[in-house]
């Protein structure tokens, strides 16, 4: 699935920690330690252990089933493709209809990453996070878009879902894309 990614060269490590030496501490460029392990074909586990929505749309993503439960918290999310571990992140869904992530992704290669969010049915969530892309040189060259669909189990602990990652290029034409990643969730909770 990602061996078309792997060929375009639309991103390395090398890029990465450049772009990251020069703009240290900016997080415009979420979810590029993910990237950089969809360009190189390695998993999480074999690499080294380590818009504001309108008040009308905040109130509907507040919405609970019958169970009155809500997607908002904070999770532990496992990111597969393919059946290998890609990302790992803790991920915090806020009742206003935005969402943030740390993930496992060196604190270096910018590990957090913004999206937004809706409910788009029972117990079902849309996500859509975004992100720029780079070239060797550190130049940017797009946009990867991540688009996850979330089922929260009824008992409101844990969510299963998909994700699908569209990159493009600075004129917004499609270039690449990686559909059917995985993603299994448990929620965190207060209970020490």
């Amino acid at each position: 699935m990602h061996e078309n990614f792997l060929k375009t060269g639309a991103f390395s490590l090398v890029a990465a920690a450049a772009f990251c030496a020069l703009f240290a501490g900016r997080a415009s460029a979420c979810d590029k330690g993910k990237l950089q392990r969809l360009l190189s074909g390695t998993s999480l586990s074999s690499q080294a252990k380590t818009s504001a929505a309108p008040l009308a749309s905040a109130i509907a993503n507040t919405a609970t089933d019958k169970s009155g439960q809500t997607i908002n918290g904070l999770w532990n999310v496992t990111d597969s493709s393919q059946g290998q571990v890609v990302d790992r992140y803790f991920d915090s869904w806020h009742a206003d209809g935005n969402e943030l992530f740390i993930d496992a992704t060196p604190p270096a290669l910018d590990n957090v990453c913004q999206g937004i969010w809706k409910q788009v049915g029972p117990r079902t969530f849309k996500l859509k996070h975004v992100s720029w892309t780079f070239d060797q040189d550190g130049n940017t060259t797009g946009t990867a878009i991540f688009h996850d669909v979330v089922h929260l189990a009824r008992d409101g602990n844990s969510f299963t879902g998909s994700e699908d990652v569209f990159l493009y290029d600075l004129d917004g034409n499609l270039t690449n894309s990686f559909l059917g990643d995985v993603l299994q969730a448990t929620r965190i909770s207060v209970d020490f």
